[in-house]
């Protein structure tokens, strides 16, 4: 199973198109696909005795996204420089025994020209010591939000065509 993971909370973000347009892409080709948003955890994911109590939502989500995917793709947005500390607090909470030996996918994308290349780096060094798979193929999306028409539809034929040929290439991994 692939699990596509929309990777920030912030709301209304470019990240969360990109990442359903993707996720429909895997869709379209492997019936066996989840959707993952951070936007999913809930308040009380992050407390003082978060590394001893975790919470209940947390663990259901992992049930349900992380623990049955042999599959995780990351669409990571720019933020300062890296990916969204989000993400990184979620690593950090779900015990690596999730992600050991499974495949990861990184698709970096940012308003900037360099797509999140270092935030792609970063989270590729993270997913390697956690010991997952990294596909060499890691399109980084720049200018994303040039790349959308006024209805924030994703219509450059270019980014397009990265994103269906990253979809082929996971499912395929």
């Amino acid at each position: 199973m692939v699990t596509v993971i929309a990777s920030t909370n912030r709301p209304e973000s470019l990240t969360e198109i990109v990442a359903q347009k993707y996720f429909a892409l895997v869709k379209s080709k492997e019936s066996d696909a989840k959707y993952f948003s951070l936007q999913q955890l809930t308040t009380n994911f992050f407390h003082p005795n978060m590394y001893e109590k975790k919470d209940e939502s947390l663990i259901a989500l992992v049930e349900e996204f992380i623990a049955p995917s042999d599959k995780l793709v990351f669409i990571i947005p720019e933020y300062n420089g890296s990916y969204p500390g989000i993400l990184k607090c979620f690593l950090d909470m779900v015990h690596p025994k999730y992600f050991r030996e499974k495949k990861a996918g990184i698709i970096g994308i940012s308003d900037g020209h360099a797509g999140n290349l270092r935030g792609q780096e970063h989270l590729n060094g993270v997913l390697q010591h956690l010991r997952m798979l990294v596909h060499f193929a890691q399109p980084k999306l720049s200018d994303i939000n040039k790349m959308m028409n006024d209805d924030l539809e994703i219509v450059d034929e270019r980014v397009l065509r990265l994103l269906h040929d990253h979809a082929e290439r996971m499912i395929n991994f």
